[in-house]
């Protein structure tokens, strides 16, 4: 970690962290003698997002027919999954869905992108999974992979903006690398610091800092499943600023995750159709 990183992660305004919920129910995905019963309880225990959760459950977007009124007829009636996804999406959604005026990002933009890479990722686990990740814990890294453009956002101003603008266009550099050069730091080292400060799980914090540059030896990290994800949200149309063409994808990691170009292809059109559900995932209100 860069010691830019932490400055300016310092002297920005302090994002707000998920509830205690919201964590506690991050870390038990990640153990394996973790049950339905012990999820419900975490989530009862916030009863703000309890009561937000069971508003959009008996919206006509779930599209369940029977009253829901609990979290664990919740997860009877449309899965904890589907229960998991509509959590955090009450609890990002709010801060992803501001306008970031340093990346040129409208409202509720970078949201869209966030949930279509968190569904990419899913897409890609159900054809090749060579490591046995999570599609939770990949679900979650997709959706705040870029979290770390809130921090950013606040020390870009048009000055930095034309510089970073600069360096992509005239010395070829991806965003990243722009990023990098002009703030000796970069929104993944950021946004990994911050999730490190919220005490979230050490795998959301390592697939954050790495999802545009994913260790791919000896073996391939989630953060190589989130980099496809990512790049896969910027081929279908839903990128966030005028620079997300910036985004490279590192071609090394189709091979290592043992896919092949048909199954590229397929991916491609698999994110394209999840734009439905996030509309429809993206309709939920903080």
């Amino acid at each position: 970690m860069t010691s830019t990183a932490l400055e300016l992660l310092k002297k920005s305004d302090p994002l707000t962290a998920p509830s205690p919920a919201v964590i506690k129910l991050m870390h038990a995905l990640n153990r394996p003698d973790s049950d339905a019963d012990e999820l419900v309880k975490l989530v009862e225990k916030d009863v703000v997002l309890t009561a937000k959760l069971l508003a959009v459950c008996n919206s006509a977007q779930c599209g369940s027919s029977q009253q829901i009124a609990s979290v664990k007829q919740a997860i009877f009636f449309l899965g904890f999954k589907e229960i998991y996804r509509l959590t955090l999406a009450i609890s990002f959604g709010g801060p992803l869905a501001q306008p970031l005026l340093g990346y040129a990002i409208e409202a509720r933009q970078l949201w869209h992108h966030s949930l279509v890479t968190a569904l990419a990722t899913q897409a890609i686990l159900s054809r090749a999974n060579p490591m046995g990740f999570d599609p939770s814990v990949a679900y979650t890294t997709g959706l705040i992979h870029d979290i770390g453009k809130l921090v950013l956002n606040q020390v870009l101003d048009p000055d930095t903006e034309a510089r970073i603008r600069e360096c992509v266009e005239v010395n070829h550099l991806s965003r990243v690398e722009a990023e990098r050069r002009v703030l000796e730091t970069d929104h993944c080292e950021i946004g990994s610091l911050l999730l490190e400060r919220w005490k979230l799980p050490e795998v959301l914090v390592d697939s954050t800092a790495r999802h545009h540059e994913p260790p791919l030896e000896p073996q391939p990290q989630l953060s190589a499943v989130v980099h496809l994800a990512n790049c896969l949200a910027h081929e279908v149309g839903y990128s966030a600023g005028w620079l997300a063409y910036a985004a490279r994808t590192n071609e090394g990691v189709i091979k290592a995750l043992g896919l092949q170009n048909e199954d590229v292809q397929q991916l491609l059109l698999d994110t394209h159709d999840a734009l439905q559900q996030v509309e429809e995932l993206a309709a939920v209100k903080e």
